[in-house]
């Protein structure tokens, strides 16, 4: 373990990066499982973004089956519950949102806005769970919120404003912040790995349930783009969840939490990098905006 003084390695600032660029690339995968290879939105979808929801989530469960069944014990009823909540708005919920947002918000635009989610964390713990906050932190969530409503406000390259699908972002990294405060007091006994695990496995039957009860195979099988769609969606769930937590908690343990939370400056620049490669039209008020909301990030993470 590296303590928070100690200059990381350079193969601890190269797992930092693969993790960054793991997460990072969700979002273009998203598009991709939306609308095939080339495509976007306007285009013909191959899936609903409820449909690549829930087999995101499906697929996720199954790569972290043999985790969960491993790792599973005789808890109590209070913990059980609680593992399903965290499934449902840490996981299922999340990647609905995104999906369907991404039917209309550029991917670049919905990687920067996912940097909301430390701030949200902050925010429930103060208003549901009475946690101290500091005159930075407060700085910090005003500016964070204020960058994410300039962001928001941004047209795409069709001269679009997307007010409510970017909505639908926010309101994602917002369970994030609620499953992490769950985490916090309800699993604090528990360690991350087994709750990613067992939380994602409860969730994955009922998500593959929904996925074919809206025909979700016969979207992919229908449309010549069906098999690059699956693909990507296969990649996202196995890479950007199971092999990512299995990332995130080995630089944990190879640094530390403060290092391995300086993840959340990096995805964003992967996200706006991959925006770029697949043309969408990214300006300097992306930029100026995407660093106000690191900004706020910054302040409540130091404050």
């Amino acid at each position: 373990m590296t303590s928070a003084n100690v200059r990381p390695t350079v193969g601890q600032v190269l797992l930092l990066l693969l993790l960054a660029a793991t997460w990072g690339s969700s979002f273009i995968l998203i598009k991709v499982g939306l609308f095939g290879w080339g495509g976007g939105p306007g285009s013909p979808p191959v899936l609903s973004g409820l449909q690549l929801g829930l087999l995101r989530i499906a697929l996720a469960g199954l790569a972290m089956s043999p985790f969960a069944l491993r790792r599973a014990k005789s808890w109590n009823r209070s913990i059980w519950t609680a593992l399903a909540v965290n499934g449902f708005i840490g996981s299922l919920l999340p990647a609905m949102l995104f999906a369907m947002a991404q039917t209309r918000l550029p991917s670049a635009t919905a990687g920067m806005l996912n940097a909301l989610s430390p701030l949200w964390t902050l925010a429930i713990a103060v208003l549901g769970y009475h946690v101290a906050v500091r005159q930075k932190q407060v700085l910090g969530l005003l500016l964070g919120f204020g960058g994410a409503v300039g962001l928001m406000s941004l047209k795409d390259g069709a001269g679009e404003v997307h007010w409510v699908a970017a909505a639908m972002v926010v309101l994602a990294t917002a369970c994030y912040g609620l499953s992490i405060n769950v985490v916090r007091n309800r699993l604090a006994g528990v360690d991350p790995v087994t709750i990613s695990a067992v939380a994602l496995f409860m969730t994955a039957i009922p998500s593959a349930a929904g996925f074919l009860s809206l025909d979700g195979l016969a979207a992919l099988q229908s449309h010549p783009e069906g098999g690059h769609a699956f693909l990507a969606v296969s990649t996202l769930a196995v890479l950007g969840t199971a092999a990512a937590l299995i990332l995130f908690n080995a630089l944990i343990h190879r640094t530390n939490a403060l290092f391995a939370s300086s993840v959340t400056y990096v995805i964003p620049l992967f996200a706006l990098f991959w925006g770029w490669v697949d043309g969408e039209w990214i300006g300097w008020p992306h930029a100026l905006f995407g660093a106000v909301i690191l900004s706020g990030v910054r302040l409540v993470a130091r404050g």
